[in-house]
């Protein structure tokens, strides 16, 4: 379970940087700098909340991916 877990949020990471490819410079930045400190920030949480979080940041992915 833990190396399961370790890919989906891996991937989930990756998608969101690639999500960011099409943002004008200065947000592309902006963004990625966000999301790099949120996945760094949330590295050491609990079971409870690692999968809330990856159920917001799964839900981001497809609210972005959507407006492309």
């Amino acid at each position: 379970m833990p190396g399961r877990h370790v890919s989906r949020v891996r991937a989930l990471y990756k998608r969101v940087l690639q999500l960011h490819r099409v943002l004008p410079p200065d947000l592309k930045a902006l963004g990625d700098q966000y999301v790099k400190d949120e996945f760094r920030r949330h590295k050491s949480v609990g079971s409870d909340e690692a999968q809330r979080f990856l159920q917001e940041w799964e839900g981001m992915s497809r609210n972005l991916d959507a407006c492309i």
